[in-house]
C-alpha cells in the first residue's frame, strides 16, 4: 500500500508539472493578447453586520462584502478545510484578467449568488462562474476615464461592494453601479450608472474645478455598504490637496448625503474647533483615505483610518489633526463622535491604512466593544469603539526632539501601546533596525523609532510599514487578532521580511509569530476550521500559506509564481469549500501578474 501511495504521488505531481507548464504557456498568450483566460486546473443577500452566525452546515456560504462583514472581521464560518487535510489543498481553478501594468493585484473577490466579483489594478470589473473560473462579464472603466495608468490616476485598485442585486465599484473619481447578473449600468445611478461624487462635493467649495482628478482626489479602495448608503473615503490626497474625504452616497441615486474632511479647512469644515489649532503655518494637506471603512449599526457608528500629512513639516508645525488617526462618525450625518491619533506630527510616512477591525471581547470579566487597527509605525492600537478610549494602556512616551533640520518642530512624545500587565507590547514588526548589512554600517547610523529625519540614517521600520493596507482579521474561535507586517528598515540594504502574528486581544499578548521571506502587506482570513490563509510578496515568486490559527503551525504553502499582496476570500457552493486570492506583484519593481487562484480540496 505504502508502495502503490508512493507512485501515485509521484504520478500526481507530473501531471501537476504538466498542467503548470501548459498553464504558463496559456498565461502567456492571454498576456499577449489582452484577453481574460479562466483555466480548470482539477476535476471535482444582504450586506451583514459583525453578528454574521452562517451554520457550517450550510451549502453555500457567501463573501459578500469587501472584508467579509461590516465589522471587518475576515473570518468565514467554513469548516471544510482542517488541520487535518489542508495539507492535500490543490488548485481548481485559475482567472487571467490580462491586465498587467506594473501594479500589484490587489484585488479581493466578493462571491454572491455563485458568481466571483473582482478587479483589475485600472478598476475594470470582471464578473466569473464561482465554481469553475469562466468569464460571465466585463465591464471596462477605462473606457469611460479616458485610458490607463498613464492618464496618472490609475494607482491600484482594490474590490467591489455588492448589495442587492447590484455591484458598486468605485474607479477614478467615480462610483459606478452594474447590474450583478449582466454587468449593465444601472441607468438611475448618477449619470448612466456613474456618478461623479467626489466632483459633487468640491463643486460646494470651488464650482470652477473642472475634474476631480485635475484636483487630485480619487479612489483605490472597495466601497462599503449599509442600509442602501455606500461609504467611503478619497485616497491620494497626500500630495497638496487639502484633506481627504469621507463620503455618505444614496446607492439608488449616486447622491452625495454627507462628507467629512479629515484635514478641516475652515470654520466651514466639521471639526475645525478641534484640528485647525493644530496645524501651525503652511498648508493643512495629507489625510488620505486608502482602505474600506467598518460599520457598527447598533451603535450607529462608521469608522475609517485616515492616512498621514502632507508636506513641509517645517512649515506645519503642530498635531496635524486628523491626519494618522481613526475617526468615528455617525451613519446618519456624519457626525464627528471620537478620533484618536496614532502619530504626531507625522514625517515617516506612518500612515493608519488598513480597514479597523470590529469585534466584541471581555477584560477582567467585563463586556467591551473593541476595534483593532495595526500602523505603518508598527504597533497594535485596540481601543473600546464607542469611545475611542485605549482598552489597554497607551502611553505618551518621549522621544528624540534632536534635529539639524531648521524650522522643524518635533513633536516631544508618541503614543506607544501597552499590554494589560503594564508591559510595552510587542510591535507587529521590529521598531529598531536589525541584519543590517556591514557595507550600510559604515556609512549609516542606527536611530530609534521617531528620531526626527536627518542625512544617513537607517531606522524603523521604513516607510513601507510596519502594518501597510492588509486588513487585520479577527478569530471567532481563538478570540486572537491576526496581523500581517513588514519589516524592511529605511535605508537598510536588505530585503523585507514579513512579520505574521496573533495576538490576544484581552491582553495584549503575542501568542506567537511566522517570519518568512518578502512583504508581509496581504491580510489574512481565519475560518471555523481552525486555519488562518495569508500571502506573502516576494521579488521572485510569492507564497501562499495556511497557519494553524491556535499554534502558528505552518500546515501548507503554495507558489503562486508571483508576490501575494492581496487578501483572500473563503466560501463554500453546495458544501465545497474554496480558498480564491489574487497574485502578481508590481509596484517596487516587483513583476506584475493578473492571477486569480482558487483552491479546494483535490477528493471531493
Amino acid at each position: 500500500m505504502q508502495l502503490i501511495s508512493m507512485y501515485f504521488n509521484y504520478y500526481k505531481r507530473i501531471l501537476w508539472l504538466l498542467a503548470a507548464g501548459l498553464l504558463a504557456v496559456l498565461s502567456a498568450c492571454s498576456q499577449e493578447s489582452g484577453n481574460t483566460t479562466s483555466i480548470p486546473v482539477a476535476t471535482g443577500s444582504e450586506t451583514t453586520g459583525g453578528a454574521v452566525d452562517n451554520l457550517s452546515s450550510a451549502r453555500n456560504i457567501e463573501w459578500p462584502l469587501h472584508n467579509y462583514d461590516l465589522y471587518g472581521s475576515r473570518f468565514s464560518p467554513t469548516d471544510q478545510i482542517t488541520k487535518d487535510n489542508v495539507s492535500t489543498l490543490t488548485p481548481r481553478w485559475l482567472f487571467q484578467h490580462g491586465v498587467i501594468d506594473g501594479v500589484s493585484n490587489q484585488t479581493t473577490p466578493v462571491i454572491v449568488n455563485e458568481i466571483m466579483y473582482i478587479t483589475d489594478s485600472r478598476g475594470s470589473v470582471y464578473a466569473v462562474n464561482a465554481r469553475d473560473g469562466h468569464l460571465i462579464w466585463t465591464y471596462d472603466v477605462t473606457r469611460l476615464l479616458g485610458g490607463g495608468r498613464r492618464e496618472g490616476y490609475i494607482f491600484r485598485h482594490r474590490g467591489v461592494a455588492y448589495d442587492d442585486g447590484v455591484v458598486y465599484t468605485a474607479a477614478g473619481s467615480f462610483i459606478f453601479a452594474l447590474d450583478a447578473e449582466t454587468g449593465e449600468p444601472i441607468e438611475g445611478f448618477g449619470d448612466g450608472g456613474q456618478a461623479s461624487v467626489i466632483l459633487d462635493v468640491l463643486h460646494q467649495r470651488d464650482p470652477s474645478i473642472e475634474t476631480a482628478i485635475s484636483a487630485g482626489y480619487w479612489f483605490t479602495t472597495a466601497p462599503q455598504i449599509h442600509n442602501d448608503v455606500i461609504y467611503i473615503g478619497t485616497t491620494r490626497s497626500e500630495s497638496h490637496i487639502a484633506g481627504g474625504y469621507v463620503l455618505a452616497i444614496d446607492d439608488q441615486s449616486g447622491e452625495v448625503l454627507w462628507n467629512f474632511n479629515t484635514v478641516p479647512q475652515d470654520e466651514n469644515d466639521q471639526g475645525w474647533d478641534i484640528a485647525g489649532p493644530t496645524w501651525v503655518g503652511g498648508e493643512r494637506n495629507g489625510g488620505g483615505i486608502w482602505e474600506t471603512p467598518s460599520i457598527d449599526p447598533e451603535l450607529g457608528m462608521v469608522y475609517f483610518a485616515v492616512g498621514n500629512p502632507f508636506g513641509d513639516s517645517t512649515k506645519r508645525d503642530g498635531m496635524n489633526l486628523f491626519t494618522d488617526s481613526l475617526i468615528a462618525l455617525s451613519l446618519d450625518e456624519g457626525e464627528l463622535i471620537w478620533y484618536y491619533q496614532q502619530v504626531h506630527h507625522d514625517v515617516w510616512d506612518y500612515d493608519s491604512g488598513n480597514q479597523p477591525v470590529l469585534f466584541d471581547m471581555e477584560v477582567d470579566g467585563s463586556p467591551v466593544k473593541a476595534l483593532a487597527q495595526a500602523n505603518k509605525n508598527s504597533w497594535l492600537y485596540i481601543l473600546d469603539r464607542e469611545t475611542g478610549q485605549p482598552v489597554h494602556p497607551i502611553i505618551e512616551t518621549p522621544v528624540s526632539t534632536e534635529t539639524e533640520t531648521e524650522g522643524e518642530e518635533p513633536w516631544p512624545t508618541q503614543p506607544i501601546p501597552h499590554k494589560k500587565n503594564g508591559e510595552r507590547m510587542e510591535p507587529v514588526s521590529p521598531v529598531f533596525p536589525t541584519d543590517i548589512p556591514a557595507q550600510h554600517m559604515e556609512q549609516n547610523q542606527l536611530v530609534e523609532q521617531f528620531t526626527p529625519i536627518g542625512p544617513n540614517q537607517i531606522f524603523a521600520p521604513g516607510f513601507g510599514g510596519g502594518s501597510n493596507y492588509g486588513p487585520l482579521a479577527f478569530g471567532k474561535d481563538t478570540g486572537y487578532l491576526y496581523v500581517n507586517a513588514i519589516d524592511q528598515p529605511f535605508n537598510s540594504g536588505r530585503d523585507p521580511k514579513g512579520y505574521f502574528s496573533a495576538y490576544d486581544p484581552s491582553t495584549g499578548e503575542l501568542i506567537w509569530r511566522q517570519i518568512f521571506e518578502g512583504y508581509g502587506q496581504a491580510g489574512p482570513v481565519v475560518t471555523a476550521g481552525g486555519l488562518v490563509f495569508v500571502g506573502a510578496g516576494s521579488n521572485t515568486a510569492g507564497y501562499f500559506y495556511a497557519f494553524d490559527a491556535a499554534t502558528g503551525e505552518e500546515l501548507w504553502r503554495f507558489n503562486t509564481g508571483s508576490g501575494v499582496f492581496a487578501s483572500p476570500s473563503v466560501f463554500s457552493i453546495d458544501g465545497e469549500e474554496f480558498i480564491t486570492v489574487a497574485s502578481g506583484g508590481g509596484s517596487r519593481g516587483r513583476r506584475g501578474g493578473d492571477l486569480i487562484l482558487t483552491f479546494a480540496l483535490p477528493d471531493w
